[in-house]
């Protein structure tokens, strides 16, 4: 019952921060409110089950921030509308350039994931050559996925040029290929 619970708040959250971050000025007490609930949320889940009901409430969250901002990729944003329509002299209720929402989508989402579990396999094929257990390098993959893909779409986010954004992706990947190919990977 908690985890029910806790994945309603989780979900409700969700939507008090979209609505909030959709807004033309910040809000205060909608962050807060969006943000308590996902911690009650995490709590609840914790409460009923542990870490598995932790993790059940983040996966019903993410799902969630992921069908409320996918519409996102297929607007453009606003200050490129308004000049746009400053240009045009229209009233900026263009359509944007869905192309470019779905290029950032896809390098931040699969693409960055794709990178994330690259540098997760290569933690582990180093820390297999320590005294490791195999479990543990496992569970450091486990580990290091959630941990390394929001920071990286984060980074990619706040780049403001693609170029940058795919460096961002290159050189990660490149450093993660190396002990795996040059070390023989056993991941």
């Amino acid at each position: 019952m908690l985890i029910l619970a806790g994945a309603g708040s989780a979900i409700l959250g969700i939507a008090i921060l979209r609505y909030s971050w959709r807004r033309t000025g910040r809000s205060v007490p909608h962050n807060t409110a969006g943000w308590f609930l996902l911690a009650v949320g995490a709590a609840g889940g914790w409460s009923g089950a542990g870490a598995w009901g932790l993790t059940v409430i983040m996966l019903v969250g993410t799902a969630a921030a992921c069908i409320a901002l996918a519409p996102g990729a297929f607007e453009m944003p606003k200050a490129s509308r308004r000049a746009k329509a400053a240009a045009n002299g229209a009233s900026g209720a263009e359509a944007g350039d869905w192309r470019r929402g779905l290029m950032t989508f896809a390098l931040t989402g699969p693409a960055a994931l794709v990178v994330t579990i690259a540098i997760a396999l290569a933690a582990r094929d180093l820390a297999m050559r320590w005294p490791v257990a195999e479990a543990d390098g496992n569970v450091m993959v486990l580990g290091l996925v959630p941990l390394v893909w929001p920071l990286l779409t984060f980074a990619m986010l706040m780049s403001t040029k693609r170029t940058s954004q795919i460096a961002l992706l290159a050189i990660p990947l490149t450093l993660s290929l190396v002990p795996l190919i040059l070390l023989g990977g056993r991941s």
